[in-house]
This record gives C-alpha cells, sequence and structure tokens, in this order.
C-alpha cells in the first residue's frame, strides 16, 4: 500500500463524504421548482393563536382612514400585515393591460426587504399572481417569484408566499395581497391566511376611494424569456442544440425550463431505487452519478453526468426507479415533470431528435463501460475513463487546458471502475509515476492526454462528437 503524498486523495474523499457517514438524506421534495402551490399544506399546520386586539385596532386604524386617506390606509394596511403575520415582505399587485402584451402585474407598495422593487412588472403567466387570480382564492406558494430570483433582481430569499385576490363587488380581478417569508425558521399558517384574506377587501376599497393614489410607475419589466444569446450559454440549450438545429423558441422554451434549478449540496441523493421519478432531472452545474446500491455498504457506478446532461429521459415513464441518482459535487438541478418531457418528446420534433440523440449516446457509452469492467486492465480502466471525462468536459466548457481537473474523486473512480480505493490508489500512483496526471486541488489533473489515449487506444467514436455541430 502507498502512503504519504503517494495517497494523494484520499483526505480529500474523506472529507468531502463527511467522515463515511453515507450520502445526505434524500432531498427530493427541495428539488421542486418555484411558483409550486401548497395551499393544502396549511391544514396540516399547527396556528397561531389570533391576536384580536392587535387585529381589531389595525382595522379601526385603516378603516378611520379610507375616505380621507386611501393611499395612507393602504400603507397602514400592509404595515398591520407584516406585524400580525410576522412575514418578511407584504405588498400588492395591480392587474393591467397593455397593447400587445396581455395581463400584466405591477408592484405597487411593498413593505420589508423587496420595498425597493416596487414599480416591478410580471407577466401575469410568469409568477404566483397569476396562479392565486386562477384559482380564485387564497393559496400558499413555495420559492414564490422565482422568475425575480432567478434573474438576479432579489437579494432575500423567497421561500413562501400567501397570496390572496383582490376583487371588486362585481368579482373582477384588480390583483393579488401577498406576504413572504425570507426566514427559513418560519412558516405560514392558517391564521395568517384568515388575516390577509380579512385585509383585502379593505384593500379593495382603498384601491375604489382614489386608484390613482395607489398607482406607480414601472421600474422593472420582467420577461419570461431571454435573450437568445444568454439562453445559448444554457448547459442544456447548448448540447441538444449542438445536436439538432433548435429554433429560437425551442431554445428560449427549453431555457424556461431550467430557470428554477437550485443549489443542492454535494454527495445528495437527488433520487433512490425504489422511488416513484415522476420527471427527469437536469445538471445545470456540477456533477453527479448514476450508481447501484450491492449491499455491504457498497455501490456499482454506471455513468457519470455533467452540466446539460439529463438523468434518465425515459425513466419519466417508469413507475419505480430501478438506480440512485446522486450529486457529486456541489450542483445546480432542474427538474421537469413528467407532462413536460411528454410534451417536449411529442409535441417539439427538433427537440424529440435532440433528446434521442442524446439517448444514444448515453446508451452508447453504457456499453463502453461495460467493455471497460469485462476487458481491460485497472490501468487502462482508469485512463479510459480519463479520457472520456476529459472530452466531455472540453464539450461543456469544463475545461479549458490538459491540466484542467476532472470532477471525480478516488471514491467515486473506485466505484465506477470495480476497483478497490487501494487498488485505484496503486493505480493513480503509476499514471503519476508515467507523468500523465498530477494531484490538483486533491483531484486528478491530465497532464497527457494523448499519452492516456494511447495507453488505453481510446477514441471516444461511442461519445459521437463528430455529430455534434460547431458553436456559432
Amino acid at each position: 500500500m502507498v502512503s504519504g503524498d503517494e495517497d494523494f486523495l484520499a483526505v480529500h474523499d474523506a472529507e468531502e463524504t463527511g467522515n463515511d457517514q453515507g450520502p445526505i438524506a434524500n432531498n427530493i421534495r427541495a428539488l421542486r421548482p418555484g411558483d409550486i402551490v401548497i395551499t393544502h399544506g396549511l391544514a396540516s399546520r399547527p396556528a397561531k393563536p389570533a391576536a384580536i386586539a392587535a387585529e381589531a385596532d389595525a382595522l379601526h386604524a385603516i378603516s378611520g382612514g379610507l375616505a380621507r386617506d386611501p393611499a395612507g390606509a393602504a400603507e397602514a394596511l400592509l404595515a398591520a400585515l407584516l406585524r400580525l403575520c410576522a412575514c418578511g415582505s407584504v405588498g400588492f399587485s395591480l392587474a393591467e393591460t397593455g397593447p400587445g402584451r396581455g395581463t400584466s402585474l405591477r408592484w405597487s407598495r411593498v413593505v420589508g426587504p423587496l420595498a425597493r422593487q416596487v414599480g416591478t412588472v410580471l407577466p401575469r403567466d410568469a409568477g404566483p399572481c397569476g396562479l392565486c387570480l386562477d384559482a380564485n382564492a387564497t393559496i400558499l406558494v413555495s420559492r414564490p417569484f422565482s422568475i425575480l430570483a432567478q434573474a438576479g433582481q432579489v437579494d432575500a430569499p423567497l421561500l413562501e408566499g400567501l397570496f390572496a385576490p383582490l376583487r371588486d363587488t362585481g368579482g373582477a380581478h384588480l390583483g393579488t395581497l401577498w406576504a413572504v417569508h425570507h426566514d427559513p425558521t418560519r412558516r405560514f399558517d392558517a391564521e395568517d391566511a384568515r388575516v390577509l384574506e380579512q385585509m383585502a377587501p379593505l384593500l379593495v376599497l382603498a384601491l375604489k376611494a382614489r386608484p390613482e393614489a395607489l398607482q406607480v410607475p414601472a421600474t422593472t419589466q420582467v420577461r419570461a424569456t431571454r435573450p437568445v444569446a444568454e439562453v445559448d450559454e444554457n448547459p442544456f440549450v447548448r448540447k441538444l442544440h449542438g445536436f439538432v438545429p433548435l429554433s429560437g423558441a425551442d431554445r428560449a422554451r427549453l431555457h424556461r425550463l431550467t430557470l428554477d434549478a437550485i443549489a443542492v449540496p454535494a454527495r445528495t441523493d437527488l433520487i433512490r431505487e425504489g422511488d416513484a421519478p415522476g420527471g427527469v432531472f437536469l445538471m445545470m452545474e456540477g456533477t453527479a452519478c448514476r450508481y447501484r446500491a450491492i449491499g455491504g455498504g457498497r455501490r456499482q457506478i454506471t455513468a457519470f453526468l455533467l452540466p446539460g446532461d439529463f438523468c434518465d429521459l425515459d425513466v419519466a415513464l417508469l413507475s419505480r426507479m430501478d438506480h440512485t441518482i446522486m450529486t457529486s459535487t456541489a450542483s445546480r438541478v432542474a427538474r421537469l415533470d413528467r407532462a413536460t418531457v411528454l410534451d417536449l418528446t411529442q409535441n417539439h420534433p427538433n427537440i424529440a431528435a435532440a433528446l434521442r440523440k442524446t439517448t444514444l449516446v448515453d446508451e452508447a457509452t453504457l456499453r463502453e463501460w461495460l467493455v471497460n469492467l469485462g476487458s481491460r486492465s485497472a490501468l487502462e480502466r482508469v485512463a479510459s475513463l480519463f479520457c472520456e471525462l476529459q472530452a466531455r468536459c472540453d464539450v461543456v466548457g469544463l475545461s479549458s487546458a490538459d491540466s484542467d481537473a476532472l470532477p471525480i474523486t478516488l471514491e467515486d473512480l473506485a466505484h465506477a471502475t470495480g476497483l478497490s480505493s487501494v487498488h485505484v490508489n496503486r493505480t493513480l500512483w503509476e499514471l503519476r509515476r508515467l507523468k500523465l496526471i498530477a494531484p490538483l486541488d486533491g483531484r486528478f489533473g491530465v497532464t497527457d492526454l494523448q499519452g492516456l489515449r494511447d495507453l488505453t487506444g481510446f477514441t471516444g467514436e461511442y461519445l459521437h462528437l463528430e455529430d455534434r455541430r460547431p458553436r456559432a
């Protein structure tokens, strides 16, 4: 067994896996996209006692100012909501219609950390306010206003939002009254929903009394799509567009589907063997792997996933997962539900063709891995995998030189090549002696890519990189 600096990845692996405590608990529930309605959760949450006296005082003060100062009454109403619901920000969005743009909602008044966003205009169908108006009822939303978070226009975390519709006496929708939590230790309950619904009619009276006093000019127009140049930097869009030419509309659609990608820690199971899939995970940043647990704490990695990769397109059609998907490094991951996957494959022929081509490459890669495990020496197995990862990293822009570190650890390398950690470590030392690799930031740095290719006879034909269109 090698020792000292020869065991150059062992310490890194122990730190990354949390001293062998195993993967972080499955966080599939945390991977829902933003603006998801979770109103049903209010019924199961303990409700705080009603603050009857404080609410009565607030209602009295607001009602008294409606006739003489509707704008002041609206401000007092928001301040009261902030206290009674103990939340981070409160505000109301008013519906408006413009030429060629349909209905949008403008943030007319906001109190709290989001106050500097007053005047922001969101399309009706690009946020939780539209969901509230569609439901015509009070709703609770997970990660509200996700389009603003993705655009980097808000600093405070947007964790939960409570939304109540504003309706006039004829039933017409005027907008929404809302409250947002920024503190992860706080959640809305049924009492908060009742208070919000109690305040909504008073705000409608203020709007009817002097609507012009509560209007503000737009400061930000948030669009549901991004410029094509920005869309094409999306790794998922870039990968599919590289295989099959996609229209601007196709690329914009794919980009929108990944806007709600969220950060996931390293060594986190995205979904586990036996779980109902319900959708497909997309890697936007970082790396992940597919693996099968084989007892005794052992596992076999069957694929590595890089930015732009999706985790088994067809698995959304199955009732149960037959393997586990885990992040290898800190990552950003998006999730497409089953209906979205079916829509892409059935109603968008160019996207469907690109997805099918990537699936064929995945199948070819798996065949190469079978050859690797069954017919090559330990040195050839490791060298071949390094060559593959280097080629794939180059395609998605993860490496710019042969000396860049590959996104793989000793532990993952052992589980992918069917070798023990001791055997892998010896193999790494031999590759290092041959000056083909070097330790780099606790991982592997390839110093002689052609030498690795010559050692294992790697051509990379199974990756079908020649089929990819050059980037414009």
